[in-house]
């Protein structure tokens, strides 16, 4: 109890409690037609409910019964071309503050509560359909996301779209995909797809229909950079495709890919269903001075590619792009970079770094360009250019942070100043830079990752080495944690390989396990263990497609 004047006191009630009783009377009442003022007619069917409990809990009501008019008048309100199963939800959503749904019903139920401008349920139904987004309801949330104008809803569908172009080409709808959404995705920028993929995904949608959409072609070949696309595929695309033979323009630019590898026979693009779907990780080995991959199936590893005698005996991290891997070694400030689609390439040297960085170097790709952090320096290259510069940071602390790219920005996680950082700092180009939501737990150099529009971060160093991981929504700007990993890891690499997480690396405990956190079952289990022969370098390991 607390005083509030001389002669009053605060009772200190739970205005929960009582709001939920109240709540619970209200519903009671109305399941009983107990003092009911009101019907609501949907058909056939009838509801019996108060006026003042439609008017407070929906602004549709409150502005009806607010007027003299037929409704009013007559309290009968007859709702015509909605679903009453729908309206019924909405109802006990007033009185109760529940609801439940299934993505059949989403386009009623959201219908219905629009209608009656219930904001709240109608958010909660956009957040519902977001986490119900896979390659199987894609069409229909995005329809229902642009029938009721739900941008973050859009959004979310469009982004989906862009990492799983390949998954999308292969389901039924995609031949009835409009020009604007195919234009879409074709067009991107993203760099999960090269070019071979979207140029394979839309003469697959041209051909569906080539009646109608084969005077398309060449407009929307335009939205393809035919200087990304590889000699092969142009190979294949002059001896194979005659929707492209059939164009001079088309042909001329591909003959003009074709000239880069003269007298090499073609194979058709290959396009990952999922362009986070890749079918295993590939790790640096020092001791057999192999880029090595391992293959569950087989439960056996693979030669991938040599080494650079320069990455033997020192510390780096890499990052892949596209067809490129890119390696950062921290001696000497050296670049490489190698073509693992090619058989017979061999690692080419690149500009240099513009600044030394200490050990736990750290890489992501963001648009198209590659960041490096270390010893307090953020730096980017831009790919196209063969070319550094150093980013203005501001106050960002820059040390023992980790960076990944997400939603066409990099991110920077945690660090160290003095103590263990749980900031998140947002980088965009020209320099802006602006904070996000701190994780939960402060974390030096832990392992980052993206999947399904989110950032998962595990590991990393607070008051010793840590276990624990948590992810973060950008929709909600919120950190949710997870459940911890087998064993505390930091200075390793977090990869993405279809619906699941590896942890791979350590400098201390775990150097040699592979473990694996599953979303389906929400943990974290062994998954292999890395030969005691092998000696790999834990900040370079990555994920990587098997090839068909």
């Amino acid at each position: 109890m607390s005083k509030v004047s001389d002669d009053e006191f605060d009772l200190d009630i739970d205005v929960n409690e009582h709001n939920a009783l109240m709540m619970g009377k209200m519903h009671s009442m109305k399941k009983d037609g107990q003092h009911s003022d009101l019907v609501i007619k949907v058909v056939s069917e009838e509801f019996l409910v108060h006026r003042n409990m439609m008017s407070a809990g929906s602004d549709y009501f409150n502005a009806m019964l607010s007027h003299d008019n037929l409704e009013s008048n007559t309290g009968i309100v007859d709702m015509k071309e909605v679903d009453v199963n729908s309206v019924k939800v909405c109802i006990d959503y007033i009185y109760t503050g529940k609801a439940s749904i299934t993505l059949e019903k989403s386009e009623r139920l959201l219908h219905v509560a629009a209608l009656m401008q219930l904001s709240v349920l109608c958010d909660k139904i956009a957040v519902f359909l977001e986490a119900k987004l896979d390659v199987k309801s894609l069409l229909i949330i995005k329809q229902i996301a642009s029938m009721f104008e739900i941008q973050i809803l859009k959004t979310a569908c469009d982004e989906f779209a862009l990492t799983n172009m390949g998954a999308i080409s292969q389901e039924e709808y995609f031949n009835e995909l409009d020009v604007e959404f195919i234009s879409f995705m074709v067009g991107s920028k993203n760099l999960d797809y090269s070019e071979d993929s979207k140029l394979a995904v839309l003469l697959q949608w041209i051909k569906a229909d080539i009646g109608q959409r084969k005077k398309l072609l060449v407009e929307m070949i335009n939205l393809i950079n035919l200087n990304n696309v590889s000699s092969r595929y142009a190979t294949f695309l002059v001896e194979n495709e005659s929707l492209c033979v059939e164009s001079p323009l088309i042909m001329k630019l591909l003959f003009l890919k074709m000239t880069e590898k003269f007298g090499v026979k073609g194979e058709s693009a290959k396009i990952p269903a999922n362009a986070s779907e890749f079918n295993t990780f590939a790790v640096f080995d020092k001791t057999s001075t192999k880029i090595k991959t391992f293959h569950s199936e087989q439960n056996e590893w693979q030669e991938l590619k040599n080494l650079h005698d320069s990455m033997v005996d020192s510390l780096y991290t890499a990052v892949m792009v596209k067809d490129f891997i890119y390696v950062f070694i921290d001696d000497n400030r050296s670049v490489y970079r190698i073509n693992i689609s090619e058989p017979d390439s061999t690692w080419t040297r690149l500009s240099d770094q513009q600044c030394d960085h200490e050990m736990y170097l750290q890489a992501a790709v963001c648009n198209e360009f590659i960041y490096l952090c270390g010893n307090g320096t953020l730096e980017e290259y831009i790919i196209s250019k063969n070319m550094w510069s150093v980013v203005k940071s501001e106050k960002i602390v820059l040390m023992y942070c980790t960076l990944v790219g997400f939603q066409e920005s990099l991110y920077v996680i945690g660090g160290y100043s003095g103590r263990s950082l749980a900031s998140v700092n947002r980088y965009l180009q020209q320099s802006t830079w602006s904070s996000v939501k701190a994780m939960n737990v402060p974390r030096q150099i832990p392992a980052a990752t993206v999947y399904r529009n989110r950032i998962f971060v595990a590991g990393g160093y607070g008051l010793g080495s840590l276990s624990s991981s948590e992810f973060y929504d950008a929709q909600t700007d919120s950190w949710t944690n997870l459940a911890s990993m087998t064993v505390p890891r930091y200075g390793f690499s977090l990869c993405t390989v279809g619906d699941e997480l590896f942890a791979i690396g350590s400098d201390k405990v775990g150097s040699q396990l592979v473990e694996k956190y599953s979303f389906e079952s929400n943990r974290w289990e062994h998954h292999i263990n890395i030969p005691e022969n092998m000696n790999i370098a834990p900040l370079a390991s990555l994920a990587y497609k098997l090839p068909s």
